[in-house]
C-alpha cells in the first residue's frame, strides 16, 4: 500500500473500532501504536499486559533513555555517568573510534540531560550528542517479554537446585 493507503486502512480502523471489536495480531508495533486503543502483550501464550497504549507507555516511562555520544573511553564514561544523581543505569555500545556511545537510565523517568551535560563538562570531553528518547510501544514489548525469559530462566534455575 502507499502511504496514503494506509492512513485510510489505518483511519478505517478506527472507525470500525469504535463500533466493533477488532483484533489485530501483528509484530508491527509502531502501527499497534497508531491505530489501536487497547493493547495485549502475548508472550509464549501468556498475556503479559493489557491496557491502552498511552497507559503502557507511560507505565515505562520511568525508563525513557537519554543517548548519549562523547569523545571519551568508553569505561571512563561509564564511570562519570554512572556517578550523575539519579542515573539508575549505563549502557554502553562497543566502539574503538573514541567515541562513547552511551544509553543512560534515570530514575521515574527524570530529566538528567543537564547534570549529563556538567559531567562531560567536568571531564573536558568533547560532547557529541545528548538526546531524550522516546518511549514505543516496542521497548514496553521488549521489557515486558524479557522480564518474563529472565523471571522463567530463574524458576527453571531454581527447579534444577531443588533436584
Amino acid at each position: 500500500m502507499d502511504p496514503v493507503q494506509i492512513r485510510q486502512v489505518r483511519q478505517l480502523i478506527k472507525d470500525l473500532g469504535k463500533r466493533h471489536t477488532i483484533l489485530i495480531s501483528t509484530h508491527i508495533l509502531p502501527e499497534v501504536e497508531m491505530t489501536c486503543n487497547r493493547v495485549l502483550i502475548i508472550h509464549r501464550g501468556k498475556i503479559l499486559a493489557s491496557d491502552a497504549p498511552e497507559n503502557l507507555l507511560r507505565s515505562l516511562q520511568a525508563g525513557s533513555a537519554v543517548r548519549v555520544e562523547v569523545r571519551a573511553p568508553v569505561e571512563a564514561a561509564t564511570v562519570a555517568l554512572r556517578a550523575v544523581p539519579g542515573v539508575t543505569q549505563v549502557l554502553a555500545e562497543p566502539g574503538s573510534d573514541g567515541v562513547a556511545r552511551l544509553t543512560v537510565q534515570a530514575e521515574g523517568g527524570a530529566d538528567v540531560r543537564e547534570a549529563i551535560y556538567r559531567a562531560v563538562v567536568a571531564e573536558r570531553w568533547d560532547l557529541r550528542e545528548l538526546t531524550r528518547g522516546r518511549t514505543t510501544l516496542e521497548d514496553i514489548f521488549v521489557q515486558i517479554t524479557r522480564e518474563e525469559d529472565e523471571a522463567e530462566e530463574d524458576r527453571r534455575d531454581q527447579r534444577q537446585r531443588l533436584r
